[in-house]
């Protein structure tokens, strides 16, 4: 595991625990005081919290399979573990809020009426705020460590401090003189949960179905292509979450007559720039090489090199005098074909012999139909080298 992965583990674990510490104490303190002062609101809310047990437990354990590395069945990693952890934590939340809330129907038409003491107002108000600061430190905690499930938790966290509060209100109202307002609450808690619920698994599945990165998102991912020297253009830019993981597809335009290494090597860098430089964890891009812009499509040639190389030497062959002295050069590009070739003579050819010569080399291999565009350079000399084509 890296020493990044296992930076983010140990933040995600702290987070986790303290999390589980906080909902346990929290969960028997609001029951007690629910229980002793007679509120049902407080009482759903320390079921709430007690949900949050759960919820950390799922956390944990997506955490830890989420950092696992890739292996031969997962060569992609594990980072769908969180995002199945995280759904797994919204639809539990949401079923607890289905069933606070049925309770609580159930209890408001047959008219049963609390009347709460100051002690469940105090104990609603202390875990308000309590949860409140255990969202914002859960919240930060998760993207420090870019971890949907310990994110999800500091949602499930602002749902607990929203239940609280609505609890103190319904519990103030009922010790006012208005009894009604304690299980009304109460039924408010849940349908709190069950939207809260509701978001975080909705989010989850849209990861599940491959979403990509916000408008914004991608707009810094942008800036790092196109500070990369050579990158002329770029497009068809998709992007995937796994978990806490990001993946890229991306096509680059570079000059159409660079070597083949130097165009590898431009899309390496933007590789590594977006892995390393990017403001999110991009854990991989594939970056496709193009030689011009083809983001509206084109016709496209299928390889022909070796109609090529057998139409050159056929027509060198009328000419024993000229031969091949590197190997043929083809471009492909959408609407034209090119081809660069070197040549070579003896001395006895002048200047003038040769360029005749080269000029009908390329009238008969433009009557081939196979190029549409032709760049000869012919040297006058020995000769180099033996070309290596076959000869008929």
């Amino acid at each position: 595991m890296t020493d990044a992965n296992e930076t983010s583990l140990a933040l995600g674990y702290k987070a986790t625990l303290i999390s589980s510490l906080s909902d346990v104490t929290l969960a028997a303190v609001k029951f007690a005081a629910g229980t002793l002062g007679h509120s049902s609101a407080l009482i759903a809310d320390a079921l709430h919290s007690l949900t949050d047990l759960s919820t950390d437990f799922v956390s944990f354990v997506s955490l830890k399979i989420s950092h696992l590395e890739p292996d031969e069945d997962h060569p992609y990693g594990h980072g769908r573990a969180e995002t199945i952890g995280t759904a797994v934590i919204g639809a539990v939340v949401a079923l607890v809020g289905l069933w606070l809330t049925w309770e609580q129907i159930i209890a408001l038409e047959q008219g049963h009426e609390n009347r709460p003491t100051w002690l469940a107002a105090a104990a609603a108000g202390i875990s308000m705020l309590i949860k409140e600061a255990m969202y914002w430190y859960t919240l930060a905690i998760g993207k420090k460590a870019r971890s949907e499930s310990v994110i999800a938790n500091a949602y499930h966290h602002r749902s607990d401090s929203l239940s609280s509060l609505a609890a103190l209100i319904g519990i103030g109202g009922a010790a006012m003189g208005y009894h009604a307002m304690d299980p009304l609450a109460a039924v408010i808690v849940g349908l709190m949960i069950i939207h809260m619920g509701g978001k975080i698994t909705w989010d989850a599945t849209q990861n599940l179905m491959d979403s990509g990165l916000s408008r914004d998102e991608l707009a810094e991912l942008q800036q790092v292509i196109e500070a990369v020297p050579n990158v002329l253009h770029y497009h068809d830019i998709k992007t995937r979450r796994a978990g806490r993981d990001v993946f890229i597809d991306c096509h680059i335009q570079v000059p159409p007559r660079i070597s083949v290494s130097e165009a590898h090597n431009i899309a390496e860098t933007v590789r590594n720039d977006l892995r390393n430089r990017a403001p999110h964890h991009v854990t991989d891009a594939m970056i496709h090489i193009d030689a011009e812009d083809d983001s509206e499509g084109g016709r496209l040639y299928n390889d022909q090199r070796m109609l090529v190389e057998k139409a050159a030497v056929g027509i060198l062959a009328q000419f024993p005098d000229v031969r091949l002295a590197e190997d043929i050069v083809i471009h492909y590009f959408l609407k034209t074909l090119v081809v660069d070739m070197v040549l070579e003579s003896e001395n006895k050819r002048t200047i003038a012999e040769a360029r005749q010569a080269a000029a009908r080399i390329k009238d008969k291999l433009f009557e081939t139909g196979l190029v549409t565009e032709i760049n000869i350079t012919h040297h006058l000399g020995t000769w180099k080298k033996t070309n290596g084509l076959p000869s008929d």
